[in-house]
């Protein structure tokens, strides 16, 4: 059995989800997956660099852009300091996992491992997928130390290329989800509402891991258009969050807060309400859910590409401010179910390869 060993971090609940999606799919392939996180294992600058970013997640979302700059021009995670720091826990951490691939989630694990592999000249496969389906983007994706590239759209490749990655060595896949999320039949929607006690209108604000942004804002206006609508909140890890929504005692305001299977909530929902994030759209996108995606309280940079083909692409809605987001749920159920065509346009899973498929061990290429 072939041993894939998967890179991720807690800085955003998508590249885990990401991971997750991808070991399972692996498993099911004949593959012996694990997913570590060397950005919370390797050294306390790392860790608290992941901190800060999820501090500003949840608190600060627009103040992300300057956090992206600073890690762009000092480049921690490709910088010969930093590499002399975690040499001995990369070799520890490949001595025990011992893999024949090696696949990247996340932007700032795609050089210091990969190099040290390259160093000492292990035949080890070298596979990142770049979870940002629109640039602009982190430009720690880009790496001479990976092998093979795996993108969601012909757009992130291209700016792969720009930032020096060869286009030969970048492919196009569809996004890895988690079991669950597929269209779903208008009977199944049905049981699932009568299970839950939800009438004819279903609408998710989902907030995220971290519940970030003005996710009670957004609750307040959604009620405001839409007084009808059952409201669905996941409001993750804030506790905070979720006491304030459910103290406020509206009937019609159900709240969450981190949601193993929130395919379940996904699929109920006649919109979606998010940020820009590139799992929570695909999750949406896969059930066939039209998303609206908010740059309420700020964008962070490497959502504002996929904010953008909201519109340009059609599949779904793109609002900055609470007027226009009213404006969005006002136009009731029947309006938001039009955008389902346009989503299948956009994104068709069938279409495109599954990204295990692609990956094999060195030994196996040569």
């Amino acid at each position: 059995m072939s041993r894939l060993l998967i890179l991720s971090s807690d800085t955003g609940e998508g590249h885990n989800s990401a991971a997750g999606a991808i070991a399972a799919s692996a498993g099911k392939a004949g593959w012996d997956a694990s997913v570590r996180k060397p950005s919370e294992e390797a050294a306390a600058g790392y860790r608290f660099l992941n901190g800060l970013y999820n501090y500003l997640l949840m608190n600060r979302p627009g103040w992300v852009r300057f956090l992206v700059r600073t890690i762009d021009t000092f480049k921690p995670n490709e910088a010969d300091t930093c590499y002399r720091i975690v040499r001995g826990y990369i070799a520890e951490l490949v001595r025990t996992t011992a893999p024949e691939v090696l696949l990247s989630v996340h932007p700032m694990l795609n050089h210091l491992i990969q190099r040290w592999i390259v160093e000492q000249g292990l035949a080890i496969s070298r596979y990142t997928f770049v979870t940002d389906p629109f640039p602009p983007f982190w430009k720690g994706w880009s790496s001479p130390f990976v092998d093979r590239y795996f993108v969601l759209s012909d757009r992130a490749g291209n700016e792969l290329v720009s930032n020096g990655v060869p286009g030969d060595r970048i492919e196009r896949v569809r996004m890895p989800l988690r079991a669950g999320f597929e269209p779903k039949r208008s009977g199944e929607v049905r049981l699932l509402r009568e299970e839950m006690g939800l009438g004819s209108a279903v609408i998710l604000v989902n907030g995220g891991a971290r519940g970030g942004g003005p996710v009670t804002d957004l609750v307040g206006t959604i009620r405001r258009a839409a007084p009808d609508c059952d409201v669905l909140v996941v409001c993750g890890f804030n506790r905070t969050l979720q006491n304030r929504l459910d103290q406020a005692g509206d009937a019609r305001v159900r709240t969450f807060g981190f949601v193993e299977d929130i395919h379940k909530l996904v699929g109920v929902a006649d919109l979606v309400v998010t940020k820009p994030g590139a799992l929570s759209t695909y999750e949406a996108l896969a059930v066939g859910s039209p998303p609206v995606l908010t740059a309420i309280g700020g964008l962070m940079p490497q959502e504002s590409g996929l904010f953008e083909a909201a519109r340009t692409e059609g599949f779904g809605f793109a609002v900055r401010t609470l007027e226009e987001l009213r404006g969005v749920v006002s136009r009731g159920a029947d309006e938001w179910r039009q955008k389902r065509e346009a989503i299948a346009s956009f994104y068709n899973p069938a279409t495109l390869p599954d990204l295990i498929e692609r990956i094999e061990p060195s030994h196996v290429r040569a």
